[in-house]
């Protein structure tokens, strides 16, 4: 007997009439019923929020394909993280495992957005983009997502692989400065190694690094995750008019606490713009472009 049964026993056993007064109550309420038979445990909880709904990865009787891709993918990368074959740095002081668990929901928008762009974009090559990469953890899931549309497909990932530094943080930002120094491409490249030369890794700062890398063009996915405003204010402006249409920009702090100065200047710069910005629950927000 459940604890949500024994309750009901209880309650009806010592408090005679309370039947029907639940009864009457119900019949008010048919959400609330609804809920109280489904249960009060989430079906996830994670980075800034919790579901109770079906998952997309979840054990419900039926998925569609791209949620089993997706399940394969997040299942094949708990693989190697077990295996000590994908490193992450970043979780240096966390169990992985139980981030990336935490996770999921942020990986999953990852996941269809960029397969999303892979599959609808009419570009001949569809090159992804991301701008602050750190273990190549995100590129993982969207990589991967690539290359099971069946496209052809190339990916090219920024990243300083230093500090922050000073003069590219606002204000507010100050106390991020030097932040990710212990970031290593070696690291990164390793953990991507199973897509060999599709990928370029560029390093330095934005917008500098602009200068001196190799940038792509017919770009169907840019994800923007620098937790900083300045350089994602930049990363915008340069690949915009590079992307094609119907590719998809998503961004990782947009509606994070500590985050506002990023999403204040991104809506002032996306004003007049063609296309279509969706804050998302999990913190992030996408844009559609047309």
């Amino acid at each position: 007997m459940s604890v949500k049964q024994r309750f009901k026993h209880w309650l009806y056993t010592n408090h005679p009439g309370s039947k029907a007064k639940v009864e009457r109550f119900f019949e008010k309420s048919p959400r609330l019923r609804r809920l109280l038979k489904v249960g009060f445990t989430p079906t996830f909880k994670g980075w800034g929020m919790s579901t109770f709904t079906h998952t997309p990865w979840g054990t419900s009787s039926n998925h569609g394909e791209i949620e089993k891709l997706y399940l394969e993918t997040y299942q094949k990368l708990l693989d190697q993280v077990g295996k000590k074959a994908f490193n992450l740095t970043q979780f240096r002081d966390i169990d992985a495992l139980e981030m990336l668990q935490a996770l999921m929901w942020r990986h999953y928008m990852v996941y269809w957005s960029a397969a999303c762009a892979a599959r609808r974009t009419s570009s001949s090559v569809k090159n992804l983009v991301e701008c602050g990469v750190c273990d190549g953890l995100t590129s993982f899931f969207a990589m991967t997502a690539a290359a099971n549309s069946g496209q052809e497909w190339g990916a090219y990932l920024y990243d300083a692989r230093e500090g922050m530094r000073d003069d590219l943080l606002l204000d507010r930002e100050k106390g991020n400065e030097g932040e990710y120094s212990y970031l290593n491409v070696d690291v990164t490249r390793s953990n991507l190694s199973m897509f060999g030369n599709r990928v370029r890794f560029n390093k330095g700062f934005i917008p500098d690094s602009f200068a001196v890398s190799e940038n792509p063009d017919q770009i169907v996915w840019l994800h923007i995750d620098l937790n900083s405003a300045t350089p994602t204010i930049a990363a915008l402006e340069y690949f915009w008019d590079k992307m094609a249409s119907g590719g998809v920009i998503l961004f990782d702090d947009y509606s994070w606490p500590g985050y506002e100065d990023t999403k204040n200047l991104v809506l002032d710069w996306f004003k007049g713009k063609d296309g279509i910005l969706l804050p998302l629950p999990t913190g992030q927000a996408m844009i559609y472009k047309d």
